[in-house]
């Protein structure tokens, strides 16, 4: 095995591919850097195919990352409205926020520079209604490149950026 190279598990789903990070297997704060390449390379690999943008997030964990102000001029940057918002309870309480937006150019340069995946609690790039990039609760990075090309820039650009990976397929 590569020293210090990242785990990354592989799975076929027809002409698709998934590629996961997962967090706990690969030991690295979700603020390295290693982990923010993974990131890029993922963006870079389907970038012309993204068109919609979901995020799920937390109000107290989301001020707690980036503070009151900062929170609410984010979402807002990020599409979030009163008429796109959903609310998921438990027990009457809210504990989480989703909203569904269409992604930008500006929210390709937000993800692709972000310094912490995790800023968000759990969000979905998506092609249509088709997920192809998605962060789970810091516990997983995933990408689902649909074709051969997007497979190919993907890898390559971990290469690129000198961040050695072994491929782990799954069933």
């Amino acid at each position: 095995m590569l020293l210090n190279a990242i785990i990354l598990y592989t799975r076929r789903q027809g002409e698709a591919t998934s590629f996961e990070f997962n967090v706990f297997d690969n030991q690295f704060a979700t603020e390295n850097l290693a982990v923010r390449k993974v990131l890029m390379a993922m963006l870079a690999a389907v970038s012309n195919k993204l068109t919609d943008l979901e995020v799920e997030y937390n109000d107290s964990i989301l001020v707690e990352k980036v503070g009151a102000k900062r929170a609410g001029e984010l979402l807002r940057f990020l599409g979030a409205t009163k008429e796109n918002m959903r609310e998921n309870l438990s027990n009457g309480v809210v504990v989480s926020r989703i909203f569904h937006a269409p992604f930008t150019q500006e929210h390709y340069e937000y993800f692709y520079n972000l310094t912490d995946i995790a800023q968000l609690s759990h969000y979905r790039l998506q092609e249509g209604k088709e997920d192809r990039i998605v962060f789970y609760f810091t516990r997983y990075l995933q990408l689902i490149a649909p074709d051969e090309k997007s497979r190919q820039v993907f890898l390559e650009g971990l290469e690129e950026f000198s961040l050695p990976y072994k491929l782990v397929p799954i069933s």
